[in-house]
């Protein structure tokens, strides 16, 4: 088996999980291979640079809570760019001719840690909107920064000793499923949240406005912010719709470890990694784009409303958690 890992594309590929033979793909990808890595390569190592800086301006952030809340999913898609862009830029999908036993298996372990990170780094977006929000959805264990890391850190954990143990021992290749089903599965669950959080700020904004003749340019600017906000929730459902049902079907379908073929086709190869990196920078610029949504200046024109919010998007609720107070009482 170790003689087979380290004999190249060329070889018959041992790891369970099918693809393509390498020399005549990328033959046929002609250009378009080259665009694909060093393209996604470039954008993911841009996301790790912003990421990064994002680590040093959220150390400004009002309140402590929030402040780790936004480092933390800073980090987590840190640690997703630097592992995607590494990978693509050192061994795309383990297509060097050069490859080793132990860098296949740093690769394909890389790529999994980059996964689970991206994971974790929507799930605490989906955190940081609830209590901005005052949402409540989903168990009240869930909802905490320190219980999604240590999911993620187990998932790590899995993962890394999943990869280790079907290298040398392929037979245990139900691990590596497991884990693709595990990951889909909680990725799925997270979507669904998105969703939901949503719609039922979206319904909150609705039934706290009709009654309003008229409102300030702050107001306004309020309310076009929370629209835009869930335009950011409902696309950011429907690409981790996609992302994490893609998966589910490759970890059961003709790319899981359980397919027959030795080696999978190149062009729905090529097509499924393409949307699916795709897909996944996408994500990683709404869950930004809804971590941070803060409308500014407005607090000074609202100084009546409570500062019960978190710095993300405070003034922006404030005005719809004043209306609803209003109709209430």
């Amino acid at each position: 088996m170790a003689e087979a890992n380290e004999s190249g594309p060329s070889a018959i590929n041992v790891w369970p999980e099918p693809f393509p033979e390498w020399t005549e793909a990328i033959k046929k990808w002609e250009w378009m291979w080259s665009a694909h890595v060093y393209g996604f390569g470039s954008l993911f190592a841009l996301l790790t640079l912003y990421a990064s800086s994002s680590l040093y301006r959220f150390r400004k952030a009002i309140f402590a809570r929030q402040k780790v809340h936004l480092r933390v999913m800073s980090f987590t898609l840190m640690a997703a760019g630097l592992g995607r862009s590494l990978v693509l830029f050192w061994d795309p999908y383990t297509s060097s001719e050069s490859s080793s036993a132990i860098q296949n298996l740093v690769v394909l372990t890389s790529w999994g840690i980059a996964t689970a990170c991206m994971t974790s780094a929507f799930s605490i977006m989906l955190l940081i909107f609830l209590e901005t929000t005052k949402t409540r959805l989903g168990p009240p264990q869930l909802r905490s920064v320190p219980v999604l890391v240590s999911i993620t850190l187990s998932n790590i954990v899995y993962l890394t000793m999943s990869d280790i143990i079907v290298w040398f021992y392929p037979r245990a290749k139900v691990m590596i499923f497991i884990c693709h089903v595990t990951f889909a599965t909680w990725g799925l669950a997270i979507a669904a949240g998105c969703f939901v959080a949503g719609f039922k700020m979206w319904r909150n904004l609705r039934s706290t406005l009709q009654p309003r003749t008229s409102m300030d340019q702050c107001s306004l600017r309020d309310v076009k912010k929370l629209k835009r906000l869930f335009v950011f929730m409902s696309a950011a459902s429907i690409f981790g719709v996609f992302i994490f049902s893609v998966s589910l079907y490759t970890s059961v379908g003709e790319f899981g470890v359980f397919s027959s073929e030795s080696y999978a086709k190149s062009w729905p190869w090529f097509a499924m990694q393409t949307t699916m990196r795709m897909m996944e920078l996408l994500l990683s610029i709404l869950i930004f784009l809804i971590a941070v949504n803060n409308p500014r200046k407005c607090n000074q024109t609202l100084p009546s409303l409570s500062s019960r919010f978190t710095a993300t998007a405070q003034n922006t609720f404030e005005l719809v958690e004043s209306q609803m107070e209003a109709q209430q009482n």
